[in-house]
């Protein structure tokens, strides 16, 4: 019953098609098209994610999206707060608004251990860590540019 958003899964997979800081930029269009991410989801995914400072975004020729700092430097818990803030973080497991430290539910206690363990994992799980799991999309995106490296280069 973690609280992060689809967005935030999204925004995941669309980081780990990107090379790292100076490496070559890749079009939305590429990533969307092999990760099944709607297109203008992820244009507005991208914009947000580049105000936040996780990638940098050029236009026009040899435009693209490429990361801002490399995916070691990207924790799960920061790419969670540029995307769905930190609201989530002081909710009530069972979305009760009167759930507060002073009127209690009885989860209260045991969501405030689960929450601060989460958001522990969170803060020590980088985007480099997360290429060690499989994702067809993600996979396919990182083929392409392979293929596209070898076509530019014979």
């Amino acid at each position: 019953m973690l609280p992060l958003s689809q967005t935030t899964g999204y925004a995941l997979r669309a980081l780990r098609c990107l090379d790292e800081p100076g490496g070559e930029p890749i079009l939305v269009e590429a990533i969307a098209e092999d990760t099944g991410i709607p297109r203008s989801y992820l244009s507005k995914l991208i914009h947000r994610l580049a105000k936040r400072g996780l990638v940098v975004a050029r236009r026009g020729h040899h435009g693209g999206v490429v990361l801002a700092r490399p995916g070691r430097d990207i924790t799960l818990d920061t790419l969670s707060e540029a995307i769905d803030g930190t609201a989530w973080r002081s909710r009530c497991l069972l979305g009760l608004l009167d759930c507060t430290e002073e009127t209690p539910c009885a989860l209260h206690a045991y969501w405030g251990a689960m929450r601060a363990d989460i958001l522990a994992h969170l803060a020590q799980v980088t985007l480099a860590d997360m290429a060690q799991h499989r994702d067809p999309g993600v996979e396919r995106c990182r083929a392409r540019r392979k293929v596209a490296e070898v076509s530019a280069v014979g």
